[in-house]
């Protein structure tokens, strides 16, 4: 659904026969409402073909879901259960191919768009107060319990955070303590999942970039104007209401590591520089076509992130000087041999951010750290089996909508994934992927099956042997017809 523009289509007909043979699954032909569905969408589909400002090659889903948007706006309760409907089943096609071969930009995009769009015109039973993002820290941490496993520590650090921000931007004209969080974990634990669920629950806009790559001179430049132009973005282009957003910077760590130039200059030093007149809030000026504007980012909340490789030698040397100030000299050897090296938030010091490369005033900006650990075996597998809209639930809703069929992953599925998880070692991060590519051919054969389950194991986790189709419509039906 999501290549409606690759296809021309002669007729209303023979769209409706294409739209129809997507949704054929969950869309009956015999309902009148169902019918007018699909004539809906080829209502769309030719409002976006006879937009003259839509250039032919550039038409695309981000297009249709314009046009949803506009209808939504206009009338809100004349088009949201058709809406409704669409946005579900759009979603689900998408969701498929997120970290499938065929995801690309577009699709991330129409992710952020779907969401955007229920959030705003469809969520409409949520409270009052739910709606306008007043949710207490204890309130936003629960929410994030549904979904995240483990990490209280960094789900209390946030959920904090989020409810200052609220309270600094409501109440510009008194003095608050600023609030820079930063965040320390090892890749897929958790880190960025943490803060896509907090874009879920809050009205402020937020931006993800990932800052690994950046340079001096981007930094000066392009790169800074890159953030808050997206954020402006975000922000619907109201220059207001992004000076109260949330800018989360992954990588951040990278920055702090040495970046010799030909010249022998550490690069990094002057990105550290010139982030740090961003987090202390500065006036920033952005251009944007022939447009020019000032943002101010005093009343931004930032949130850093990164894995802090090798932080650990910084907080051996922290303590063995500790040791020695404490009148300790001549046990250093047995300190260096035995003393605890877990990365926990009270070893987490100003000083050992500066030993890791901080420079000293960007370290004393940092007023909330979390430290997320890395993810055990035990709490893999219940990220697949116990957190809400896990992946395996996901899938099994792809299924249903395009199939009919319930797929059901077994026991010994489950500890295969995460096997495989433990294996590549790169946490959470690696679900989705290892799922993906144990039910791929599932994906592309599963609409014609006519089943009614469809079982994973073991060995379709483990590239052994494929899913197993049970009930069968057809007796002699098998994946090579």
């Amino acid at each position: 659904m999501d290549n409606l523009f690759e296809n021309y289509f002669h007729s209303k007909k023979e769209f409706l026969e294409y739209t129809y043979r997507k949704l054929m699954k969950v869309c009956d032909e015999t309902s009148s409402d169902d019918m007018r569905i699909l004539e809906y969408l080829y209502t769309l589909y030719r409002r976006v073909l006879f937009d003259g400002r839509i250039k032919p090659e550039e038409r695309s889903l981000l297009d249709i879901l314009d046009k949803l948007e506009e209808d939504l706006m206009a009338d809100r309760e004349k088009y949201k259960a058709d809406a409704d409907f669409i946005l579900e089943f759009l979603e689900v096609s998408l969701l498929s191919r997120y970290y499938g071969p065929d995801s690309g930009k577009t699709h991330h995009i129409a992710l952020g768009r779907i969401y955007r769009i229920k959030k705003t015109w469809l969520l409409h039973e949520r409270t009052e107060r739910e709606n306008n993002g007043y949710r207490t820290p204890a309130e936003i941490k629960a929410y994030l319990d549904d979904y995240i496993i483990s990490q209280e520590e960094a789900k209390r650090v946030v959920a904090t955070a989020v409810y200052g921000h609220r309270l600094r931007v409501e109440n510009l004209s008194t003095p608050f303590a600023s609030n820079i969080v930063l965040l320390i974990g090892p890749s897929g634990c958790g880190k960025t999942e943490i803060m896509r669920k907090i874009r879920e629950i809050t009205d402020f806009p937020m931006v993800f970039t990932d800052v690994s790559s950046l340079g001096a001179s981007q930094f000066r430049g392009r790169h800074k104007e890159d953030v808050l132009l997206s954020l402006w973005e975000e922000a619907g282009r109201d220059k207001k209401v992004a000076e109260t957003g949330i800018i989360f910077m992954d990588e951040f760590d990278k920055l702090l590591l040495p970046a010799i130039s030909e010249r022998g200059v550490n690069m990094h030093d002057d990105v550290q520089s010139q982030l740090l007149t961003m987090l202390e809030g500065s006036d920033v000026e952005l251009r944007y076509g022939n447009r020019a504007f000032t943002m101010n980012t005093s009343h931004i909340l930032f949130v850093l992130s990164g894995a802090f490789q090798g932080i650990e030698e910084c907080i051996r040397e922290e303590q063995k000087r500790d040791a020695k100030t404490a009148g300790n000299i001549g046990f250093g050897g047995v300190l260096e041999k035995d003393m605890d090296l877990d990365i926990r938030k009270k070893n987490i010091t100003h000083t050992v951010l500066m030993d890791y490369g901080m420079k000293r005033e960007l370290a004393g900006r940092i007023s909330s750290i979390a430290v997320l650990e890395k993810l055990s075996r035990e709490q893999l597998k219940s990220i697949l089996i116990d957190a809400k809209d896990n992946i395996p639930e996901r899938y099994a809703r792809e299924i249903k909508l395009s199939s009919g069929s319930d797929l059901i992953f077994t026991e010994d599925a489950y500890d295969a994934i995460v096997d495989i998880a433990m294996k590549e070692d790169v946490g959470a991060r690696a679900l989705h992927s290892i799922i993906y590519r144990g039910i791929k051919e599932c994906l592309y054969h599963a609409p014609s099956a006519q089943c009614e389950q469809i079982i994973v194991n073991g060995d379709t986790i483990r590239g052994a042997a494929g899913v197993e189709y049970r009930g069968l419509q057809d007796p002699d039906w098998n994946e090579s017809r």
